[in-house]
């Protein structure tokens, strides 16, 4: 029998954005491990066609990035195809790493469903609360900014007229087309859909990886705090006798290792799709930051804001990675200092020195890497930040 009867709906609360974007993309993994023949027939269908509209995007776009001759063209289309790259490698992550999500998903299910108390469950929702509205603060960002720049900067310059008297209609995303004419109608028109939907595909990437790794960090904060409780209730009067204390040690140690090993799972499952994140954000706020400075230059304001807006928006992004990462090794640091702080003397000499293999477990570092080359904290924030300033200045200085 499960301890908390709610826990269908705990879970719902906690993975409902999350679970809607990623089944979009097709990517929401089934907990239960099966599926009809025909839900697995429309998510390919889904994937297909995910995979197509990002290529049809992304091939184009690199050929005209080939075949152009102009630098500041090169730099202006530059973003959109790492952005591109960033999205198909995190995509296939999402694909190939199914088994390994859905095996953290389980764990957390199990944990909501087989809740200590409602202390428990109390300290656990509120480490949800904070993770659902970051995920919310994410994917309002991501939309917002990018389907802005798929739709109201190309909107906003209205058509072009080239000194040999020809009409050009902006696109979202430039890209080299072969013998097919983009400026006629119908031909345009579906070109700027498919980009429009390619873009709602981007986005909905970025919002489902940075939802799991949130939603996955966030219910390990939740279960340091147990943990912590636990700690602490090992000598609390109530529990302070014999059997008691031998039952609340192994306790511990059982709860210590199950979240040691879920974060172990969580590091193997997200931490190259956290690099992806961490790597391709920096350069694109690097060429982001450059671009502000053309179109301050050359006074287009709606293009000068629109960058500004994405730029904004790649920032947000690097800093919900770190943030969460340092949420986790806060809460590690407290479970630590929590587990340093116990009254071991109390205890008689046998079972005191089963504290101090709980005090050694939890002094061992705890930390969310991405692609274990850096760790994910407000530090790593600051240094990509710097990085970017750096890097942009050299950028100007070269091609300006």
């Amino acid at each position: 029998m499960p301890n908390n009867e709610h826990y269908q709906d705990d879970i719902m609360y906690i993975t409902k954005i999350t679970r809607n974007v990623l089944n979009v993309l097709g990517v929401w993994p089934s907990l239960d491990g099966g599926k009809l023949i025909g839900g697995r027939v429309c998510r390919l269908l889904i994937i297909i066609i995910a995979w197509l509209l990002l290529y049809c995007v992304l091939i184009p776009g690199f050929l005209f990035w080939v075949l152009e001759k102009r630098t500041r063209i090169k730099i202006q289309v530059f973003p959109l195809l790492v952005f591109g790259f960033m999205a198909i490698g995190k995509y296939g992550n999402l694909i190939l790493r199914e088994g390994q999500i859905r095996r953290c998903l389980k764990h957390i299910e199990e944990d909501w469903k087989y809740v200590i108390d409602t202390d428990a469950r109390n300290l656990m929702i509120e480490s949800a609360k904070t993770g659902r509205r970051l995920v919310t603060i994410c994917a309002i960002v991501m939309y917002g900014s990018g389907l802005s720049y798929r739709t109201i900067l190309p909107l906003s310059k209205g058509k072009l007229v080239t000194a040999q008297n020809v009409t050009i209609k902006p696109l979202p995303c430039p890209g080299y087309f072969f013998s097919f004419n983009a400026q006629a109608s119908p031909t345009y028109e579906m070109i700027f859909a498919m980009q429009f939907f390619s873009g709602l595909v981007t986005f909905s990437i970025t919002t489902g990886v940075c939802g799991l790794t949130t939603i996955f960090v966030m219910h390990a904060c939740g279960q340091l705090k147990v943990l912590m409780m636990l700690m602490t209730r090992l000598f609390e009067e109530q529990w302070f006798k014999k059997h008691d204390v031998d039952k609340k040690l192994a306790e511990v140690v059982e709860y210590q290792i199950r979240v040691r090993s879920f974060l172990q799972l969580v590091e193997r499952t997200m931490q190259q799709m956290c690099l992806i994140e961490v790597i391709g954000c920096t350069i694109i706020i690097i060429i982001l930051g450059y671009l502000i400075i053309m179109e301050w230059e050359n006074s287009n304001r709606i293009a000068m804001c629109s960058y500004f807006t994405s730029l904004t928006s790649m920032t947000i992004n690097v800093f919900m990675f770190c943030y969460t990462g340092e949420q986790l090794t806060t809460q590690a640091e407290k479970v630590a200092s929590t587990s340093c702080e116990l009254e071991w003397y109390r205890l008689p000499d046998k079972r005191a020195r089963g504290i101090v293999l709980v005090m050694i477990m939890s002094n061992l570092p705890t930390k969310l890497t991405a692609g274990k080359v850096m760790d994910l904290s407000i530090k790593t924030f600051g240094d990509v930040v710097k990085t970017s300033m750096t890097y942009f200045n050299m950028l100007r200085n070269v091609a300006g």
